[in-house]
């Protein structure tokens, strides 16, 4: 049986949500009312927590070679002129501008995960 190399060794990882909550806010981009907490991170794909103050937003912008998928897990914003609330879905592929507008309600927190394309 050979050592398997600890930096490359994949684990499941499980986190609370007191654990969530008290990794590190990271402002995004410097946008005010914008806070990011990152779940995951592997270089080709990423997952975290993102929560929008009300009368705030995200900006237009796009991806040009990833999948946004996002969940919202709390309070409500406006994607592509579409009002989400909690448990709304949302996928945007890669090249659409999209914004996660919450300048009309009280806020949101989402889930979102940016994926590679699948090959072919």
């Amino acid at each position: 049986m050979s050592a398997q190399n600890p930096a490359t060794e994949r684990h499941p990882e499980i986190l609370t949500a007191q654990e969530v909550d008290s990794l590190p806010a990271r402002l995004l981009e410097q946008l005010p009312g914008v806070e990011n907490r990152l779940l995951f991170s592997d270089g080709t794909q990423m997952a975290g927590r993102l929560a929008i103050a009300g009368g705030h937003a995200l900006g237009a912008h796009t991806h040009r070679d990833k999948q946004h998928h996002f969940w919202v897990l709390d309070g409500e914003a406006v994607v592509l002129g579409k009002r989400v609330s909690s448990g709304s879905y949302v996928h945007i592929p890669p090249g659409f501008e999209h914004d996660i507008d919450a300048t009309s309600t009280d806020g949101c927190t989402i889930f979102y995960l940016y994926l590679p394309l699948p090959p072919g």
